[in-house]
């Protein structure tokens, strides 16, 4: 919401000094994030609270002010109504309206325009002045905090009538072209033959006053939160009007407001026909909430007299009465839908106060509970990370169709399966997250785009993933959640060394997940890629591979694919991303156990193969592993050369190491020749159609 300071100075006095200003406005909780002095006085752009409907007005926020500086609280002039006699016939049809009133006024001759200074609250806020009618309405909910609406009376057929709306029904609300569909069971305001408004929304065209318009009916009401909410939600049209209903309206403030529009509209040439019709008349709870000057003592660690607690309380409009210790506190109606409880009385006096000006003590503890096996492995991981330079980060649990598109899958890929918000305010946050992949991209490119270049970063997360539910089954929640450890690097290995200028592959990642694994004692393993792996089509083709735990696959890891990478316009970087399960590295491992080296050399041996592009030097490994004997403990790559083959096509010569075991120091060399003609025939067998050949 944006304040204008000429404008809140009508409602209280306020510090001299603009920044003491801010300051106050920041420590009573409404947040400043924004000040402009752009030909005019100062205004503020506030961030208001999610639960104090009060506040959306100039007088709530002047209220919250003098709850602080004690100097008074001033309002505007509004026009006393009589609600004896009613002028419009309403009938009320549901209880979901609180109050509601109807006050039909008439032309007295040419109606004028509100004068610039009557105008001032509006244009702080942005608005532009429509027509008198318009901008008084516009005025009482912005002064007041109390929304109001104008119909055209000579548009409406009949009684109003306060209804829920039925199946199929429309209305055609104001700013639209075409007519919607309602919801069955909307709060609407109708008429004979037609919806006039969406109650605590917006009004309709076919019923707004316009510079024709010679009898208004000011409609002045308050609304259940909940059903306004829904409606609002289910349109996807957002107004200051259901930004003040859903957080809970004053029911007393309906006269009021309809008293100030009344009066701004007499002031420039319209005059009332008849007294004012009202329906659901509210009846006030009598809410009293008792507390202690002792108990609030004890609860603020301050020293404060009765009357003090009292003079507090009263600034912001509760009644207060003494019994010896005991006080108790009336609430008044604008603050019924957030104050039932003594603690919420202790905060009201708090921020009187000044939460600086309470004490700082920590209190008494006793010993804690030593961390859970899953918090130890969990910091373990964590210092494998950071010990390799990686920087924890914190991501949002929702993202938007960008996400998606900056992956550039199909609409049938598994990473456009989503779990989505219906009629989100930001279309930016409207999906939750199922891959984590996008966002770590997404921050590879901000970085880039400030030539921060060396990036290495991790999260603790979890992903979102939709299940189908049953209508009768609706306990159960409509997706499940994956927790997920992510980690991704871009640029050197060692940056700002001069030790060491080697890019980050994803060889680096294998590496903090073999370290992963000697340090958690797990067996984890980097094996062949996976193709039904999700992520498998979003990284490198050539450049990735599966992380599997006692041979599940738990994790992926490779390189970006460079699709990915000109979607976020990352040019000149290649991120390598890597992904676990949380539950696969929290769960419970064993330290590797001690073996006595033995006394005699195991027997090394060393193949090499010529492969073609497209046969995957791991897949080789893998084969050799999988064929050899029990006696062949361990099966490595151990060097790489490219060069060309018969055809001219680009080839890889790949060495790998065997190492045998010998520990009898009984193997002889005609039994390990043999045991490496029959590998060297089974890889033949296996990945020579694919041209893979003996060098």
């Amino acid at each position: 919401m944006r304040v204008a300071r000429d404008v809140l100075e009508r409602f209280t006095d306020l510090p001299t000094d603009n920044r003491e200003l801010r300051l106050l406005l920041d420590d009573l909780g409404l947040e400043v994030k924004r000040v402009e002095e752009i030909e005019g006085p100062l205004t503020f752009t506030l961030e208001l609270l999610a639960n104090r409907g009060d506040h959306h007005c100039y007088e709530g926020i002047a209220r919250e002010i003098t709850g602080r500086t004690g100097l008074g609280l001033r309002s505007v002039a509004t026009t006393p109504l009589d609600v004896s006699v009613g002028s419009w016939p309403v009938e009320r049809h549901t209880p979901l309206v609180l109050t509601y009133t109807a006050t039909l006024m008439e032309r007295t001759g040419e109606v004028r325009d509100l004068s610039p200074e009557q105008l001032r609250p509006l244009e702080a806020a942005g608005i532009h002045s429509i027509s008198a009618s318009v901008d008084a309405t516009n005025l009482a909910n912005i002064e007041l905090g109390q929304p109001t609406h104008a119909f055209d009376a000579d548009k409406v057929d009949g009684p109003i009538i306060i209804r829920l709306s039925r199946s199929g029904e429309t209305a055609w609300p104001l700013f639209t072209e075409d007519r919607v569909e309602l919801p069955e069971g909307t709060l609407v305001i109708a008429d004979n033959s037609k919806i006039l408004a969406i109650a605590g929304v917006i009004g309709c065209e076919d019923s707004k006053a316009t510079e024709a318009t010679t009898r208004l009916i000011i409609e002045s009401a308050t609304f259940d939160p909940i059903c306004v909410r829904k409606a609002s939600r289910a349109l996807g049209i957002h107004t200051d009007s259901a930004a003040r209903f859903e957080r809970g309206a004053d029911p007393e403030r309906a006269i009021l407001g309809a008293g100030r529009v009344v009066h701004l509209l007499e002031s420039v040439g319209w005059q009332r026909d008849g007294g004012t019709s009202r329906v659901g008349v509210w009846e006030d709870p009598n809410r009293v909430i008792h507390i202690t000057t002792t108990g609030t003592n004890a609860f603020l660690d301050l020293s404060l007299e009765g009357t003090q607690i009292a003079e507090i309380l009263e600034r912001y409009g509760f009644e207060v009465s003494f019994d010896g210790d005991t006080l108790a506190a009336r609430v008044p109606s604008w603050r019924i839908w957030d104050v039932g409880f003594p603690a919420d009385l202790y905060e009201e006096i708090a921020k009187s106060l000044g939460y600086n000006a309470l004490s700082t003590s920590l209190p008494p503890v006793g010993l804690g509970t030593l961390p859970s096996p899953a918090e130890v492995r969990r910091a373990a991981v964590d210092e494998v990370l950071v010990g390799n330079g990686f920087y924890e980060v914190f991501t949002d649990g929702f993202y938007g169709s960008w996400a998606i598109e900056g992956l550039g899958v199909d609409e049938l890929h598994p990473l456009n399966e989503h779990v989505s918000t219906a009629n989100s305010l930001d279309r930016a946050y409207s999906l939750l997250k199922n891959n984590c992949l996008a966002q770590a991209v997404s921050a590879i490119a901000s970085n880039a785009t400030m030539r921060t270049t060396d990036v290495k970063l991790f999260e603790w997360t979890r992903t979102f993933h939709p299940v189908e539910v049953k209508v009768a089954d609706r306990a159960h929640s409509p997706c499940k959640e994956r927790p997920l450890l992510w980690a991704i690097a871009s640029g050197r290995v060692t940056p700002n060394s001069w030790q060491s200028t080697d890019e980050i592959t994803p060889l680096f990642l294998k590496g903090i997940v073999q370290e992963l694994g000697v340090e958690l004692g797990l067996n984890l393993r980097v094996d062949l890629a996976n193709p039904s792996d999700p992520l498998h089509t979003v990284l490198h083709p050539g450049r990735q591979a599966s992380i599997t735990l006692d041979g599940a696959r738990v994790g992926i890891v490779g390189e970006v694919h460079p699709r990915v990478l000109k979607n976020f316009k990352i040019k000149r970087a290649r991120p390598c991303y890597l992904e676990i399960r949380s539950d696969a590295l929290l769960a419970q491992g064993s330290a590797p156990a001690y073996v006595e080296p033995s006394n005699s050399h195991p027997i090394e041996r060393k193949l090499t193969f010529s492969l073609p592009s497209g046969v995957e030097a791991q897949s080789i490994a893998t084969e050799i592993d999988a064929f050899g004997p029990e006696w062949l403990t361990r099966v490595q790559i151990f060097d790489r050369f490219d060069h060309d083959g018969p055809d001219g096509s680009p080839r890889r010569a790949i060495t790998y190491s065997l190492v045998f075991d010998n520990t009898e120091q009984d193997r002889s060399a005609e039994e390990v020749n043999r045991a490496l003609e029959d590998l060297v025939a089974a890889v033949i067998s296996q990945f020579g159609q694919a041209g893979v050949v003996q060098r």
